[in-house]
């Protein structure tokens, strides 16, 4: 949403998600022995755990198969689209799931421990993230994206993982969990991102109004654009002979063409435009016009 590196985005999250498959039911081994008794861990539904994964790992997969195959910017700027209103779902999901008991089950009755100790590894995250990509010198919208991958942690695995484990009011006390750390890391993280926007740490111009830049994919309108105004050098075909050689046979000077792209593109399927550009290039006359 703030225009950040998303291919790099894209990749830590699929990387994350397929060591998950190893590290989640590590984690639950762990956690399950110290807060509870062993019989916890044979009522445990491993199978409903790894299909959770499964479907994770097999919405990057299908993502990424279709932004390959499917040969349009409009369709990159839809998925991206309803990518957000998935993760609006959730959240309501989350917030009427772990809602639904009674007494300290309820997000806003817990102890003070509790959120505390569940803000602790997206604020601690958010620091030692930044630091190290400094330190590393990382690019300004890699920082930014390495920042929010270590706090923006998926809560649709844990929703899956409590949905699985609990039930009645212990499902309620579980699910709060997910639900107050996606509230707080979008909070805290939307904060960041605006800070960070406004110090042109990312794509997106620190100048356009906050309602454009959070409508609009700036990675896909640069792509998009350079695809648009891209040209093809190659040797000219022409009978005649076009090519100057000297006498040891290296070449004095050669007739090259120059081809639009998207002309050589359709012959094999122009990748459709999503109009991000034209519509871009109109705003920003129009601000131009307004302000002058």
């Amino acid at each position: 949403m703030f225009n950040a590196d998303l291919a790099l985005s894209v990749t830590m999250t699929a990387i994350s998600t397929i060591i998950s498959v190893v590290m989640l039911p590590v984690n639950l081994l762990i956690y399950s022995k110290l807060t509870f008794n062993d019989d916890v861990l044979a009522v445990i539904d491993w199978t409903s755990l790894f299909v959770a994964l499964s479907v994770v790992i097999g919405a990057i997969v299908l993502g990424l198969f279709c932004s390959a195959k499917i040969h349009s910017f409009k369709f990159n700027v839809f998925a991206n689209r309803l990518g957000n209103i998935a993760g609006i779902a959730l959240v309501i999901f989350s917030a009427t799931m772990s809602n639904t008991g009674g007494g300290d089950a309820r997000i806003w009755n817990r102890d003070w421990k509790f959120y505390v100790g569940v803000s602790l590894p997206c604020v601690g995250g958010l620091l030692v993230s930044n630091v190290l990509t400094t330190a590393l010198k990382l690019k300004k919208p890699e920082r930014v994206t390495v920042a929010i991958e270590c706090c923006y942690q998926n809560v649709g695995i844990a929703t899956s993982v409590a949905l699985t484990m609990f039930d009645g009011n212990n499902l309620a006390e579980a699910m709060g969990v997910p639900l107050y750390y996606g509230i707080l890391e979008a909070v805290i993280l939307g904060v960041y991102c605006l800070v960070c926007w406004k110090c042109n740490w990312t794509k997106a111009p620190s100048n356009a109004p906050i309602c454009h830049v959070i409508t609009t994919s700036y990675e896909v309108f640069v792509i998009e654009k350079k695809d648009l105004e891209s040209v093809e050098v190659t040797l000219c075909t022409s009978d005649e002979n076009d090519e100057t050689l000297a006498e040891n046979g290296d070449t004095i000077f050669s007739y090259f063409q120059m081809s639009d792209v998207n002309d050589l593109l359709g012959l094999h399927g122009k990748k459709e435009s999503s109009g991000m550009v034209e519509e871009e290039e109109l705003y920003q006359r129009s601000i131009a016009h307004f302000q002058g």
